[in-house]
């Protein structure tokens, strides 16, 4: 298993992040097939949970300002202790990251992957951080004020109210809570970073020995690990095969567009995955302010999101070039990559 682990790296970590999810959707279907009045006549774990959810928004306003934060289903699992294994879906693939390191390469290669948590990896320093992490910031302020900007001009503001609201510009502590918990606790940032931008992100740019393609391929990737989630609702006919493929090519053009901003900023702190949670929490949290309905688990798409991200990718293929930055990793490692942790579990580094 050691050397089939060594030999296929992102095969091995992708093929287990992928069984998780699928599992514990197996899991919902079966509690709604088999208990579909668990809480009551027509009400099961689903329902129950969305229940929990719209009670829980009531009563903790400053908590669900984001509603797709940890603590917030942490709460929730609490609440509804049978929908607790749900936990995992967002956090397979940073699981199978571990997994995979630990088995193919040894504890010390989990560590230096857990080590992908510091704000700042190699010879960067205090300064360094704030400048990058400064335009990190002003990247998500001009992405949102430009949003609603163009809603404003573009769109006669139909969905400026709501997009307030989601986005808690209705009082400071609704910001706060709302970007605080968005950018740091977002569970799919929070829990998946370290699998795609710090596990997966080095391996296939080692592969492929092309940033542009490797940062390309994890992003379809990434969008395609969430198929299993769509699964209920298909089985269900509460979503159809059209709709299916329709809403897929638009997030599929989000996670590409999302992936290139984040591994370059990934790669210009030294292999951080803060920047990955931060900007993954974005995605998720502009998402909301665009939604218009929802069927099951799934958001309905809209078109704007993924254009809000392809300009954005492509904002940085002008301003950094198709490296993505990942000569400035290797400066920041020993001039030659030569000390990057990533090495202990994706290979020797590949130059640009």
């Amino acid at each position: 298993m050691r050397v089939w682990i060594r030999r296929n790296p992102f095969l091995s970590f992708y093929l287990l992040a992928v069984v998780f999810p699928t599992l514990l959707f197996t899991y919902l279907v079966l509690l709604e097939i088999l208990a579909p009045d668990m809480y009551g006549p027509g009400i099961g774990t689903y329902r129950h949970f969305n229940d929990c959810m719209a009670q829980l928004q009531q009563n903790a306003p400053l908590l669900t300002q984001h509603r797709d934060g940890v603590l917030v289903y942490l709460t929730l699992y609490a609440m509804v202790p049978i929908a607790a294994p749900f936990l995992f879906f967002p956090f397979a693939p940073t699981v199978s990251a571990l997994i995979v390191t630990g088995l193919g390469r040894g504890a010390a290669a989990v560590r230096a992957l857990l080590g992908a948590f510091a704000p700042l990896r190699g010879s960067l320093g205090w300064r360094d951080g704030v400048r990058i992490y400064g335009l990190l910031m002003l990247g998500v302020v001009s992405m949102v004020g430009l949003t609603m900007l163009y809603e404003g001009l573009c769109n006669d503001g139909a969905r400026l109210g709501s997009m307030r609201k989601v986005w808690g510009f209705e009082g400071l502590p609704l910001l706060l809570a709302g970007w605080g918990a968005a950018l740091f606790t977002n569970q799919g940032g929070l829990l998946e970073e370290l699998g795609w931008r710090g596990y997966a992100w080095p391996v296939l740019v080692r592969k492929l020995r092309n940033p542009l393609a490797a940062a390309v391929l994890l992003g379809i990737a990434w969008a395609l690990w969430h198929l299993p989630r769509e699964i209920p609702t298909l089985l269900a006919g509460q979503l159809s095969l059209v709709k299916l493929v329709s809403d897929q090519a638009l997030f599929l053009a989000s996670c590409i567009g999302m992936t290139i901003v984040a591994v370059t900023f990934v790669n210009y702190t030294g292999g951080s995955v803060m920047p990955a949670i931060m900007i993954h929490g974005t995605l998720n949290y502009l998402y909301l302010g665009f939604e218009t309905g929802r069927s099951g688990v799934r958001s309905d798409m809209t078109l704007e999101p993924p254009v809000i991200w392809v300009l954005a990718a492509l904002v940085v293929l002008l301003v950094v070039g198709r490296d993505l930055g990942w000569r400035r990793r290797m400066e920041i490692h020993g001039g030659d990559g030569h000390s990057d942790p990533s090495n202990l579990w994706a290979g020797e580094p590949v130059r640009s």
